[in-house]
């Protein structure tokens, strides 16, 4: 007899970035490791679960700027090029390693892989999201949406109209793309304040996830903790991380994707290889970066690292899958025994954790969903929404605002370092808001640059550039996106209220940041 429900919830976004006015961006590759490491191996993985007949349900958000991208020709045309070049990157490494069996069985285990990478792709017709739509029609994958750009809503409550702007233009986006409305919603870093469920029940969404805190500490207390979603008092329901699970992944101590026997992360022959051979593989301003092809594993702490090797790998996968739905056993029934409904473990993760950093984490949820799928295992996998609708909820409470992030608050996105951006999106918020009260029936071209406006003040409010600047990576990149995005939206205004639009100029953007085509900006209307 089953004891509960298991609920594995993967985040998968990627920031707009888009560069055709470059030849090379190092930025979309962030965007083509995705596909390589995380995305392709995860659609492989459910493949080859429903080809086994297999049962699963698995949940993935997919946010607006990531779907975007993945439909769009441009980039997969880019990501082709990529592909291509990591085969025959490959290749070479195989007439290079011949003298070291080591290394040269590995070097085919590149090639292989990527060749396989490449046929999934074709599979495809080279549009990801045909393989999420397709598992979505089957009914093993529940895909959720998120805010339009990713945008971290809290910090946005002085002009309310903008976080409205961001749910409705979500849902439009999802519904073009995934062919119906989302029954869910990622919250951006899971980060939730008051009354942000009226928002969300006006535009259907059903329920959201939260960090364990906002239920924990909510109010009134909740009886079974997160083994329960709650109800907030407008009938959204709520959905807590549990956090024994989040910390047998993300823990830097304890966490399986620091075991010696997986692949090391920053050991890359992009970064080791002669300069004259990597060269036309690596940027071409000569920087050297990530290729994809490493041949060491962690080992320890210690620089003299040992090769790979793939069978041991595998090996430590299935001992963590095992050990990982053991845990999930001993959770249920300790948790059925003082409980009078059916518990759940809510399980979310980045989706890119698996494959990117932890390169042998698609094999680790393969081992996991089929583990679970065997009689010794008493739970089910499902998704919060298949819960809800077989599950009475069983308290009504109100969430404590929070996020998943550093101390559970906003602190990452808001700081010193950052918090100049906020004064630069509030003024722009409310030029937004006066534009769409003034403007109700424009002509054609002053629509268009309407529409336009809200693209960018929409791009500029993405939570990823705060998150840059904080955590100190591509620092210079993310200020330059803030302040090209508020630049283009005051250039926009200020044509508008002169009633001199730069059409050449307009058509120019557009064509750049060609985010949400059917956006309307009276979305932003008081």
């Amino acid at each position: 007899m089953k004891k509960g429900y298991v609920s594995l919830i993967l985040h998968s976004h990627m920031p707009f970035v888009r560069h055709p006015e470059q030849e090379d961006s190092l930025e979309e590759r962030w965007l083509f490791e995705a596909m390589s490491e995380c995305y392709i191996p995860l659609i492989n993985v459910y493949d080859n679960l429903i080809k086994d007949n297999i049962k699963f349900k698995i949940t993935m958000s997919i946010t607006p700027p990531l779907m975007s991208m993945l439909e769009d020709e441009y980039l997969n045309e880019r990501y082709l090029n990529y592909l291509e070049q990591s085969i025959d990157l490959s290749e070479n490494e195989i007439i290079r390693t011949k003298d070291n069996e080591e290394l040269n069985k590995l070097a085919y285990f590149y090639n292989d892989r990527f060749k396989k990478i490449l046929d999934i792709y074709n599979k495809y017709d080279r549009r990801l999201m045909n393989a999420f739509r397709k598992f979505d029609r089957l009914g093993v994958l529940e895909i959720l949406t998120c805010s339009a750009t990713h945008a971290l809503l809290p910090l946005l409550t002085i002009n309310p109209e903008t976080i409205e702007a961001q749910i409705a233009t979500a849902v439009q986006s999802y519904t073009e793309c995934v062919g119906h409305k989302p029954r869910g919603i990622w919250l951006p870093e899971c980060a939730y304040t008051y009354d942000l469920d009226k928002i969300l029940k006006k535009y259907g969404i059903k329920y959201f996830i939260s960090e364990s805190k906002a239920i924990l500490n909510a109010s009134p207390k909740p009886k079974y903790g997160t083994y329960t979603p709650i109800s907030t008092h407008n009938g959204i329901c709520v959905f807590g991380r549990d956090m024994e699970s989040s910390r047998q992944v993300w823990s830097s101590f304890m966490g399986y994707p620091g075991d010696f026997n997986y692949r090391e992360f920053y050991r890359d022959i992009g970064y080791e290889a002669p300069m004259e051979y990597i060269a036309p593989y690596i940027n071409r301003g000569g920087i050297r970066i990530d290729t994809g092809i490493k041949y060491y594993k962690i080992t320890g702490k210690t620089d003299n690292k040992q090769y790979y090797n793939r069978e041991m790998a595998m090996k430590k996968v299935r001992d963590h899958a095992g050990h990982f739905a053991d845990g999930r056993n001993a959770q249920l029934e300790y948790a059925k025994e003082h409980m009078d409904v059916s518990p759940l473990i809510v399980c979310p993760y980045d989706t890119e954790l698996y494959g990117h950093w932890w390169f042998e984490g698609p094999d680790f949820i393969n081992e996991f969903i089929r583990m679970s799928a065997e009689d010794w295992t008493k739970y089910e996998l499902t998704t919060p929404y298949h819960y809800i609708k077989e599950n009475p909820i069983v308290q009504c409470s109100s969430p404590c605002p929070s996020t998943w992030g550093e101390n559970s608050d906003y602190s990452v996105w808001l700081n010193p370092s950052n918090h100049w951006i906020y004064r630069k999106l509030h003024r722009s918020e409310q030029a937004m808001i006066r534009l769409a009260n003034t403007y109700k029936e424009p002509d054609e071209i002053t629509k268009r640059a309407l529409n336009q406006a809200a693209r960018e003040l929409m791009l500029a409010e993405s939570s990823d550039w705060p998150f840059i600047i904080k955590n100190n990576t591509t620092v210079e990149y993310a200020v330059r996106r803030v302040n090209s995005h508020i630049s283009r939206f005051n250039k926009i205004y200020e044509d508008i209220s002169r009633n001199s639009i730069d059409t050449k100029w307009l058509s120019n953007i557009e064509s750049l940041d060609n985010i949400f085509p059917n956006i309307d900006y009276r979305i932003y209307s008081s």
